[in-house]
């Protein structure tokens, strides 16, 4: 999370995968900071391979419970 919000860097990191600039990230949510933004950009590349497996991680999770439920289950 970023300090003093309820923003992660996984979420900022999925924002910058799909194309978004810094700028863009920092003006869809506006409670952040231009400055927060770029670290948490920052910190996202220092850890990119950590961060993009737990991302893969969600995401085959979700996968498979919306895989369970439209099976019946």
């Amino acid at each position: 999370m970023l300090t003093g919000t309820a923003t992660s860097v996984r979420r900022i990191a999925v924002l910058y995968q799909q194309g978004a600039s810094a700028e863009e990230i920092a003006r869809r949510l506006s409670h952040l900071s231009l400055a927060q933004v770029y670290a948490a950009l920052a910190y996202y590349h220092a850890n990119r391979d950590e961060i993009e497996a737990d991302l893969l991680s969600e995401d085959l999770t979700y996968w498979q419970l919306a895989s369970s439920f439209g099976n019946g289950a």
